[in-house]
């Protein structure tokens, strides 16, 4: 953790070893860390990837081994375009319930005609939907299971993981 934390504090390189789920395989990587985001489920790295060729976010969990510490680097958190855009995600119970359902979903989460908006990141967009048990690609048939919606699906797209 703290040459991570380090790497982030002096916008420096670092060369770490990481595993996912796409690549169990310690592989290494070097990353240039911006921040550290708790995403309500797990603790994450925001950094540029060289591998990748872009910002991406790295669970701490999966970091292995020792990192090394490198030169200083030219890519800003500046350039993070997920991370400077603002997005607002759009929420109303799911419209397959009956009225009196559907009233129950907006009183729980305070909805103003019928809706709830909430701003956020666009890196954040899928961990705010996974927050909400809303899959964006599955439509439950049980509404009961489901109770809400995104409304506004195709403003959102291109912030969704892959």
């Amino acid at each position: 953790m703290r040459p991570l934390l380090q790497a982030l504090q002096e916008q420096r390189r670092i060369e770490v070893n990481y595993i996912s789920i796409s690549n169990p395989n310690h592989e290494g990587r070097i990353i240039v860390p911006h921040q550290l985001v708790n995403t309500g489920q797990r603790w994450h790295l925001r950094a540029w990837c060289e591998k990748s060729q872009g910002f991406r976010d790295f669970v701490l969990g999966r970091f292995q081994g020792n990192a090394e510490l490198l030169d200083k680097s030219t890519v800003s958190a500046d350039d993070d375009v997920a991370w400077h855009t603002q997005v607002t995600l759009i929420f109303a119970p799911d419209p397959r319930l009956d009225k009196a359902q559907r009233q129950v979903i907006e009183f729980e989460y305070a909805m103003q005609n019928g809706q709830l908006e909430i701003v956020t990141r666009a890196c954040f967009v899928s961990y705010k939907l996974q927050l909400f048990n809303i899959n964006p690609r599955i439509y439950e048939a049980d509404a009961k299971a489901q109770q809400l919606v995104i409304v506004n699906k195709d403003d959102i797209k291109q912030w969704l993981f892959n």
